[in-house]
Parts: structure tokens; sequence; C-alpha cells
């Protein structure tokens, strides 16, 4: 949020200092501390600095500064001044009269990556720091590196490997990728180069020397062990709701993927086709069964992603995907050279690994480079899961892309005539359910729920403006939230039943992956895992205390998160029939209440002895 208005400053004010948020009373003039703040701001995200509010235990007071102009002045000298920065920083000023005091409200741009890191200059020494949370932290030499290699014109996997030749490749690995662009580009006159002459003819190989794209992509072990050592991918799997895990609990079962990308995409997605069921379904033009689940498509695309977009030159983090029952997150050391928006227009892309973006398109593991987001965002509104989180840390240099395996509410039309007495399509109520699951949103955020063009998402957004179904917050209208009445008429709603995938029992990884495209697992009946401690509890509270709503449920297990308690206790419970709804007619009725089913009653004489 690059503006501000007074009552979005009076909002903040309210709330508490964090990664994008500042204020300083600076009574005495510029606080020494500003500066530090601004390089923080600057190599990360950017953000607000306020003068003229003081910080106590009580909150934030409005104490307001004496000399607005001479402040600013100062301020904004400081931050173009090279003898205080290293470059000029960019900061936009705003002035408020706060009950007759004058409070300066300065929006630090973050700076271009070709730009970073911004060092200031403190006590006659150059430091640069980044925002973590609600502070400035000191870059360590490791991260200031990372803004080195990521400001450099010249790509990490474009490199030399000075002395390594292909003898250094592993064979299997490349026959593989030959195989794959055989079959997609059967019109190249390739297929009598020589191994050697075809990766030279592919931009892999020059002058005998394998480029780092072409290591990481077919190199031996040994050489992997040199560039990355701690492995290019983390996949652990974690039998626990993403809410519900401990610090003590680690994981269930682990695969670290030492080899190269052409090991690691085979490992990782024979994992991932083992946890994932496959409904029956026939494809449409062969009527023949379809061979991946429908999430299939999203998951390789989000593994695709983390192999193309990883900063392979950071020594010391590894790429991890985290499978919990109820999510999957996929982790990259390495942020997005792009916004959100440009990712989810696709096309062009600012990549970081480009030739080993343009390899995986040749053997069709990625349709197009830039498009791989919004294939994602398509796959799981088609599959009505609830839409991706995206979080992008340019400070922290991370990624991170979240896919939830619960159903997105449904309401249909007649809900929201009744209830507010407008037409919703289902793509705004997709949107509208999105929006009270993550509070207030940008613009350019709300195609992760509509998995629709910009032009069709802004024309759902401005239907729902002029229907006041949602509001801006902010003074460029560029951030969402649900209308304050709806927000009061959604809080208490009922959910109606979803569908979460099994996760099947681990399954130890083959000593070498087969290096062939994935193929789906025999269909196997998917094994029940035991009775989670959430959906116990649920169900021993429903025994002790007869049907109850969904409030006094939350009452009685002593929690407040509406969310958590609707997807980690009553979601499964409902999903596997241990629990009904007294209404099942009208799920979204205020008066809905919950009760144990025969099942439920069973399953609890069997676990703790006769009811």
């Amino acid at each position: 949020m690059s503006s501000m208005d007074r009552e979005t400053l009076l909002e903040r004010l309210r709330g508490i200092e964090w990664d994008d948020f500042e204020v300083k009373e600076a009574a005495g003039g510029v606080p020494k501390t500003a500066y530090t703040t601004v390089s923080a701001f600057a190599n990360t995200s950017g953000g607000w600095l306020v003068f003229g509010v003081k910080e106590s235990k009580q909150g934030f007071e409005v104490v307001g500064v004496p000399d607005p102009d001479t402040l600013q002045n100062d301020f904004l000298g400081g931050c173009h001044s090279t003898e205080k920065f290293s470059r000029p920083v960019e900061v936009r000023p705003h002035h408020f009269l706060i009950d007759g005091r004058s409070v300066l409200a300065f929006y630090v741009v973050p700076a271009r990556r070709f730009d970073k890191p911004i060092r200031v200059r403190v006590d006659k020494a150059w430091y640069a720091y980044i925002r973590v949370a609600a502070r400035d932290q000191k870059c360590t030499p490791e991260e200031e590196g990372r803004f080195l290699r990521d400001a450099t014109v010249d790509t990490f996997d474009a490199q030399l490997m000075p002395g390594v030749g292909f003898s250094e490749l592993d064979e299997t690995s490349v026959r593989w990728v030959r195989g794959l662009y055989q079959s997609r580009h059967a019109d190249r006159p390739l297929a009598e180069l020589s191994h050697a002459d075809f990766l030279d003819e592919l931009g892999l190989l020059q002058d005998g020397q394998v480029t780092q794209a072409a290591a990481l992509f077919m190199g031996r072990r040994k050489l992997i062990g040199r560039l990355k050592p701690a492995g290019l991918v983390d996949f652990r799997l974690i039998r626990l709701p993403w809410s519900e895990e401990v610090p003590s609990h680690r994981y269930d079962d682990r695969l670290l993927c030492e080899g190269n990308i052409v090991e690691t995409l085979q490992a990782v997605l024979g994992r991932i086709l083992t946890l994932v069921p496959n409904p029956f379904a026939l494809d449409p033009v062969t009527l023949q069964r379809e061979a991946h689940p429908p999430e299939y498509p999203a998951l390789r695309e989000a593994l695709v992603n983390l192999l193309v977009h990883q900063d392979y030159a950071d020594q010391h983090r590894t790429a991890r995907v985290l499978w919990y029952t109820d999510r999957t997150s996929f982790d990259n050391p390495g942020d997005s050279f792009v916004a959100l928006s440009a990712m989810l227009d696709g096309g062009v892309s600012d990549l970081r690994n480009p030739r080993i973006a343009r390899l995986m398109r040749l053997i069709g593991y990625a349709e197009q480079v830039g498009t791989g987001i919004a294939t994602i965002v398509r796959t799981w509104r088609a599959v009505d899961r609830t839409p991706p989180v995206v979080v992008n840390d340019p400070g922290r240099k991370t990624y991170g892309l979240t896919l939830s395996w619960a159903r997105v509410p449904q309401h249909d039309d007649a809900f929201w005539k009744a209830h507010i007495g407008a037409s919703v399509s289902s793509d705004e109520a997709r949107l509208l359910a999105w929006l009270r699951e993550v509070g207030a949103a940008p613009r350019s955020s709300a195609r992760l729920a509509t998995g629709a063009t910009a032009r069709a998402t802004r024309a759902m957004v401005e239907h729902l403006l002029v229907n006041r179904l949602v509001e801006t917050v902010d003074d460029e209208g560029e951030v969402l939230r649900l209308a304050a009445h709806l927000r009061e008429l959604l809080a208490d709603e009922p959910f109606a039943p979803q569908v979460a995938p099994q996760v099947a029992p681990p399954v130890a990884p083959p000593l070498a992956p087969p290096l062939a495209p994935p193929v789906a697992p025999p269909l196997a009946p998917p094994l029940a895992p035991p009775l989670a401690p959430p959906v116990e509890a649920l169900l021993r509270l429903l025994q002790e205390r007869g049907q109850l709503g969904a409030k006094a449920v939350r009452e009685g297990l002593g929690l407040k998160d509406r969310t958590h308690v609707r997807e980690t206790y009553f979601q499964p419970a409902l999903d596997e029939g241990y629990i009904e709804m007294t209404r099942p007619d009208t799920p979204q009725s205020r008066l809905q209440e919950y009760r144990l089913t025969d099942t439920g009653r069973s399953l609890l004489a069997t676990l703790h002895g006769a009811i």
C-alpha cells in the first residue's frame, strides 16, 4: 500500500508495528534510527515511517512534531544524500493533522533489485538492513551476497564451470532429456547428433565446458554435491494439520533429493502421486481413464517453479516441500523478480535461471515460461479448492506458495439474494469467500481467487464495490476487504462439508529414481488415517453435551479461531461421517447444530469402551 489517508493511518495506529509500518516520536528532529528503517524498507518491500507518534505499553499516542516543514526537509535531504545512503532512496511524504497535531508519514519505495542492497552510513561504517516482522535487522554477509548476486546481469545458470566437461554429466539423465525433447520436437534434425553436440546446440555446453544449468539438470551426484551440498529439494511428510504442528514434530517421512534436477523431478513427482488419490474420471477425447488426479498439474507446476526459480548459489538454504494433511507448501530460497500481477498475467518473466526454465519448456515440463502461477490458480479453481496463497519476501530472499486442500464454502445466488438482496455470480462468491479468509488483500491478488483474466476480475471487483459488498481501505483504492455488514453476516456462519485428500502411508523412495516420465501408481483403496486428536476431542464433547452449535463447540473446546475449528475439527469429522448436521437441507442456517452419528458413537465405543 503506497498511499494512505487519514482514516487508514488512524486504523494502523490502533494496531501494532509490523514489517511495513514503523512509528517514531521525532520530538528533537530526525531520529538516528529512522535511516536504518529506510534501508530496511528499501531492501524489502517498502513501508511507512511515521513521525509524531509515541509508542508505549498502552499502544500508540499521537504527540505531533513541533516543526513539520523543517523535519520533512531534513529527512528527505538525508534520504537523497549519497553521503548517507549508497544510492538515493525514493520517499513519498504525507502530512496529516490529528487532534490539531502535525503527523508526518513517509512511504519508502522498495529499491530495484539492481540497486540493492541499499546501505546506510552509521558511525562512519556502511551497513545494509532488511525488515523482519517489526524490527530492522542488519544484513549478514550471506544476505548481502544474495542481493549482490541478484543485481548482476549474468545469471548463475549461464556461467561455465572451468575444467568440467561432458564426462561429469549423468548419461542416463542426458538420454532421458533427449528422449522427451525428441518426442516433442520430431521435426528438428538433432537426432543424429552426439550427446555433447546436442547439449552444445541447446547452449548447455560451450567449448567443451558445461554450464551451471547443464550441471544442475543432468550432473552426476558428485558434481551436484559441489554445487549444492545441502540438496536441491527437501520433501517432508507431516501427518498433522498445519495449525496443529508443534516444534518437536519435525516430520513423519522425508525425501532429501541430493541428485540432479531430472532425478529430483522423478522422485518428488513419484511421491506426490502416492499421496494424492486419483478418482475415476474419463478423458473426454480419448475416453480413457485420466492418468493423474485433477490436482496434479498444479502440484507439478509448483515443483517446476521451485526448481526454476531457486537460488542455487545459496549454499546455506534448500528448497522445501512440506506436505501436511490440510495443505502443501512450497518454500524457495530466492524471491520472485516480478510482482504477483505480472506472475498472473504470464508471458515473459524476469527469470533467475532462464536456461533451466527454457530446458523445462523444451521437454514439456513447463508449457510456457512465465505461466506457472496462472496454471496453478486455474487448476486449483477447477477442483474448487481454497485459492493459493503467495508470499514473496524480497528482503529475506524467499518465496512461498501454499496450496490448501480445503474446499471453498459454497453459496448459491439464492443465498446472496436472501441475505443482501443482490445477485452474485459463482466467481464473485468465490472472491467474497476468499476475502473472508484473508481479511484484506490488494486488487492484484484477487485473481488468485477468481482464476479469471485481469479484465474479468476488475469487472467483478467493480460490481461488488457498486453493490457495497466489498470496500477499499486505502487512499488509492487498491486494497480490498469485505464490507462491514457482510463481515458481520458471515462471522458465525456455518459451513458446508468439504473434502480433503487422504494422505496415504509413506512409501520409501527407490534407491535410484527411475528416469522416465512419472506414471500413476496402481489404484489401491486409500488407508484411513488414525483418529486425529482434534476430531476425537470434538466427538467426546458432543458425546458429553449432546448436539451443539458452532459457537458452543468453540467455547467447549476453549478455542476462538473459527477457521481453525472448521478445518481441523468439524470438517474431518463431517467427511468421515462421525458427525452430522441437524439441518442438512439448510447448511448455512444460523440454527445449525451438530451431533454424533451411529458411526461416531461406534468409533468412540471401540476406542474408549462402551458409551
